[in-house]
């Protein structure tokens, strides 16, 4: 049976034993590339890879070079965190493995424990000296990592070990970002119970309201307002998050921005001076035009273009607004400045 066959069955007996004949016979093959193998692995990383604990100490005990990396960079260390295997990274870190160790991507093994929801590991991996807020090429933390992918488990290790909460990487995104963007209620919670910054802004400037906005992540924005979200913060266009949930036409969330907001963003300008209600109409939803109209928003707001929410309507094609004025008493409103084009 070839070696790689015999590293890839699963661990009984037989199997570390047959290694070691093997490896008696071919001593140089400890740290050779497996001949035929497409993954050009050497025997142990492709035991980190799979698991197999028993081969792997074999190889080790033998003298396996433990400095070898995959064509990717990335360690056995990183192979045996990625595959889950806790006795083999254990033995790793005994024999002086470093922990820190990065891939191309300057990933640690603590940020593909993160990735791959190994939340056993992690205890494991900064216990030994594991950076618990090491960065990558574009400044990625294990934690946005976590929050990014859900793996909520992980999420709360790495807090666990004190790690940064409203850590930027290279876009200025902290993880509640990436939490409130993905939606899930409860990594938003942990984080912010965990002080996260619930007005962070990006690099353009948005905040993790924004993104729940924008997305229809309707509990998301509900949790993030019940933290002093702030409702008016603006953009590099100049957009609050209601102007991004006027563009999906999300009513629900326009509501609970209004209510929560008491009306005063009502009339928010971006930068082209087009509120929430000019958004609407350009985009013809009538349920949301309904709606801002009911709450007061301003029907003759006029944008840099000098138009109104109904020259917007009009001219983006949306003439189901205009022709439904007469029947509609909201839209009768919208009517009123027909006489104006």
């Amino acid at each position: 049976m070839p070696l790689r066959q015999q590293i890839q069955v699963k661990d009984n007996k037989e199997g570390p034993r047959f290694a070691l004949v093997l490896l008696s016979f071919a001593i140089l093959i400890f740290n050779e590339e497996l001949p035929g193998d497409p993954t050009r692995y050497t025997p142990l990383l492709l035991a980190c890879e799979t698991g197999k604990a028993e081969s792997a100490q074999v190889l080790i005990e033998k003298g396996a070079n433990l400095g070898i990396k995959t064509p990717a960079s990335d360690s056995a260390l990183h192979l045996a965190v990625q595959a889950g295997a806790a006795p083999i990274t254990n033995l790793l870190l005994r024999k002086g493995m470093e922990v820190n160790l990065t891939n191309r991507a300057d990933e640690t093994p603590l940020h593909v424990a993160a990735l791959h929801n190994k939340a056993a590991l992690v205890s494991l991996l900064v216990n030994a000296g594991a950076k618990v807020n090491a960065v990558t090429k574009e400044l990625v933390t294990p934690l946005h990592v976590a929050s990014q992918r859900g793996n909520n488990e992980v999420a709360q290790e790495l807090l666990h070990h004190k790690a940064s909460v409203n850590a930027k990487d290279r876009q200025s995104k902290s993880p509640l970002h990436y939490a409130s963007e993905k939606g899930d209620k409860t990594m938003v919670e942990m984080l912010l119970n965990a002080n996260a910054d619930p007005n962070a802004q990006d690099k353009e400037k948005r905040t993790p309201l924004h993104a729940a906005a924008e997305r229809g992540h309707l509990s998301v924005v509900r949790v993030l307002l019940a933290t002093k979200g702030r409702l008016g913060v603006k953009d590099m266009d100049g957009c609050t998050p209601m102007h991004y949930a006027a563009i999906k036409g999300n009513t629900e969330i326009v509501k609970l921005l209004l209510t929560s907001g008491k009306n005063k963003n009502i009339d928010d300008r971006n930068i082209w001076r087009k509120t929430a209600l000019h958004i609407a109409a350009e985009y013809g939803h009538s349920d949301l035009i309904n709606l801002l109209l009911s709450y007061g928003a301003a029907i003759n707001a006029l944008d840099n273009s000098k138009d109104t929410p109904l020259h917007c309507a009009c001219k983006a094609g949306v003439f189901v607004v205009v022709a439904r004025g007469r029947r509609a008493p909201v839209l009768q409103g919208i009517q009123t400045s027909l006489w104006r084009l």
